[in-house]
């Protein structure tokens, strides 16, 4: 037998090992997928597998080996995704736009009378990021001199034909009220951009929609809104709420409501949110008029304890009951008579030495 038969009976070995493509099952499987481990046997088996089950083909580096299976490989490729992680970090700190946040970095002036201003109107004001995209189109001003907020507002209508329509007001005075502020995009006679869109809008009236603003730092705020008043002012309808930026106001039409999650302004920020916000209260105390600011703000924004959920109600009772069995086992256990005096061998003799001594004397 020559050398030529021994290697493709070899191939043919390597081949066979892998078993039938899991594809198409007509032919012998030549790769294997690094991520799902499927088997196929060529190009268009790959990109069917990968289309089916929605894998990119690469490998999960993180995935769980079991010890006997553990090589030399694999202790490579963790030490390797430790030094990538370890460069991540070293890169970011170095990067001056990363390197800072919010938190640990002080206000430019402008940004901290804006924020105190609204402070005073009962509006929690906070601030992302510089690199933040938000942030960088964010042109909410406060004008010292006339003591007025003009608010940046971003008005969603997502009941139309095709994609919610978004229009954006770089300046909005608080003092205006709502209804006003509206009727440019449902009572308007001028044709604009997206126009035609809001006929159903226009039919309903203000009467037949709901304003609804996007929640920030509550429970669960991707899907909840606050239910504002078109008759009162902007300044009036964001008191008592807390804003990332510049408020995010969606216009909805009363029968699709529903599809909405309205809450009430009396509930709870987060209770780590409410904490910061204190000290921010307490740092911020000496520019805002003395210390009767700080206790108002707390009576109107904490008014409530935060509620308690009804998983960690039933799970302090089960705790309490099995605190109370082991208190009963341990009263019904045997108790040992020979140690139970209030002293020692020792002690007894050293009183009697005592007792000895001033008896001799």
């Amino acid at each position: 037998m020559s050398a030529d038969s021994d290697c493709d009976e070899l191939s043919q070995d390597g081949l066979s090992r892998l078993g039938d493509c899991e594809v198409c099952a007509a032919n012998k499987a030549l790769y294997t997928c690094p991520k799902c481990e499927v088997k196929t046997c060529c190009l268009n088996c790959v990109r069917i597998h990968k289309k089916e089950l929605e894998c990119d083909g690469i490998r999960d580096r993180t995935k769980f080996i079991r010890m006997k299976d553990f090589t030399d490989t694999d202790l490579l490729s963790d030490y390797r995704l430790l030094e990538e992680c370890a460069r991540f970090v070293w890169g970011v700190k170095r990067d001056d736009k990363k390197r800072f946040t919010r938190i640990d970095k002080d206000l430019p002036i402008h940004l901290f009378k804006l924020k105190m201003a609204a402070r005073q109107r009962g509006i929690v004001l906070q601030f992302l990021a510089q690199n933040f995209t938000r942030h960088k189109n964010n042109t909410t001003r406060y004008n010292y001199k006339s003591n007025l907020i003009n608010w940046r507002v971003e008005w969603i209508f997502p009941n139309v034909d095709k994609e919610p329509l978004k229009y954006v007001d770089e300046k909005c005075p608080e003092q205006k009220k709502l209804s006003h502020l509206l009727d440019k995009y449902i009572n308007c006679d001028v044709p604009f951009e997206g126009s035609k869109s809001l006929s159903f809008y226009k039919a309903a009236g203000i009467s037949g929609l709901k304003i609804l603003l996007k929640a920030e730092k509550v429970k669960g705020s991707a899907k909840k809104f606050f239910e504002l008043d078109p008759s009162e002012s902007l300044a009036e309808n964001l008191s008592g709420k807390c804003i990332v930026e510049f408020p995010i106001i969606f216009i909805v039409l009363k029968d699709h409501a529903y599809n909405f999650e309205i809450i009430t302004p009396e509930d709870e920020f987060e209770e780590i949110e409410a904490n910061k916000l204190v000290k921010e209260i307490k740092q911020d105390n000496h520019s805002v008029n003395g210390i009767n600011n700080e206790e108002k703000y707390i009576k109107e924004n904490h008014r409530k304890r935060p509620r308690e959920l009804l998983t960690e109600k039933i799970a302090k009772e089960k705790r309490m009951a099995l605190e109370k069995e082991i208190k009963e086992e341990r009263k019904k256990k045997p108790k040992n008579l020979l140690f139970t005096t209030g002293y020692s061998s020792e002690e007894s003799l050293e009183d009697s030495d005592n007792e000895s001594e001033t008896e001799k004397s």
